[in-house]
């Protein structure tokens, strides 16, 4: 167990150098999101402190609080983005004090109280997903795409684009879509409908076993080809979004919060709203989730995406 270390001896510890250390680790294991949130926050506090070198023993809760401002003054940052490169200062300066044995007299984090930010509600409703389906931009191929895109994420129980892009012939099963979702390992198996079909048949191809071609065919997929993607993807849905003239922005979470919204009105039970969401932090849920029959989450969408797999398979 290591001893704890005295700040004279702190002084002499390179937080930069090991925040760098910590975001090659979690890039290391796959974690590429956390390690884009540490490599942003870092960014901004070597920006604050000039790009001068900070020792372990200099974060101090001044520190803390002058950055936090710096990051508020900005006016380029929204409170939720402050917060996240805030807690992810915090969660680097835990690890590597930890790792060094350092305690710190008082924890620089310790009076940080983090008020996230209500976000604009990312729910549209079913009309919307309608007109999506209805929309004719044939001449538009790389808006056509996202549309038909949006439009399966939403069919297929509100389907993450990270799972949706990584999606092969392995995953189809008979007539069973079976996937582990990306972020939360939990397996998710969907009743293929005629509009995820046509949609299927329309973009998959021999030359590539991702069924929407849009990763490359071989070796490892680079983060920032993938974060290409979704940002172009993003970009196409926006566009869409403004072409329908929508009181909420388009974007790759819109399918996924909408699903889930509209199931709820439907009444569908929370449970089986979870399973379909692959949500499994809660361990009760989990258990009871397990024993939930297949049957009763095909009947629960075709109920909320019936309209729209309709609209999809009429242009087979």
């Amino acid at each position: 167990m290591a001893t704890n270390k005295t700040k004279k001896q702190a002084s002499k510890i390179d937080l930069f150098n090991h925040m760098d250390i910590l975001i090659l680790r979690k890039r290391s294991i796959g974690k590429d999101s956390t390690a884009d949130l540490y490599r942003a926050s870092s960014n901004w506090l070597r920006k604050f402190v000039k790009k001068r070198n900070l020792c372990l023993s200099e974060i101090t809760p001044a520190l803390v609080d002058d950055f936090i401002v710096y990051l508020q003054r900005l006016g380029s940052l929204k409170v939720n983005s402050v917060n996240s490169y805030v807690c992810a200062f915090r969660a680097m300066y835990n690890v590597i004090t930890r790792e060094h044995g350092y305690i710190p007299c008082r924890h620089p984090f310790a009076h940080i109280v983090i008020h996230p930010e209500k976000t604009t509600k990312r729910a549209v409703g079913l009309d919307v997903f309608e007109r999506i389906s209805a929309l004719d931009l044939k001449d538009e191929p790389e808006m056509q795409k996202a549309a038909d895109l949006c439009v399966f994420s939403f069919i297929a129980c509100g389907m993450p684009f990270v799972d949706l892009a990584h999606l092969t012939r392995e995953n189809i099963n008979g007539d069973t879509l079976v996937y582990n979702r990306a972020k939360t390992g939990a397996s998710i198996r969907i009743d293929l409908t005629p509009g995820m079909n046509y949609l299927l048949d329309k973009y998959s191809s021999a030359d590539n076993p991702y069924l929407f071609s849009l990763l490359l065919p071989e070796g490892p997929v680079p983060h920032e080809h993938y974060k290409s993607l979704l940002r172009n993807y993003n970009d196409c849905l926006k566009e869409i979004g403004k072409r329908l003239d929508l009181p909420t922005s388009l974007t790759s979470y819109v399918s996924r919060h909408s699903w889930a919204t509209i199931a709820y009105r439907k009444y569908t039970p929370v449970a089986i709203i979870s399973q379909a969401l692959g949500h499994t932090s809660e361990k009760t849920t989990r258990h009871y989730l397990a024993q939930l029959d297949q049957s009763e989450l095909s009947k629960a969408n075709i109920l909320i995406t019936g309209t729209v797999d309709n609209i999809v398979k009429r242009r087979a």
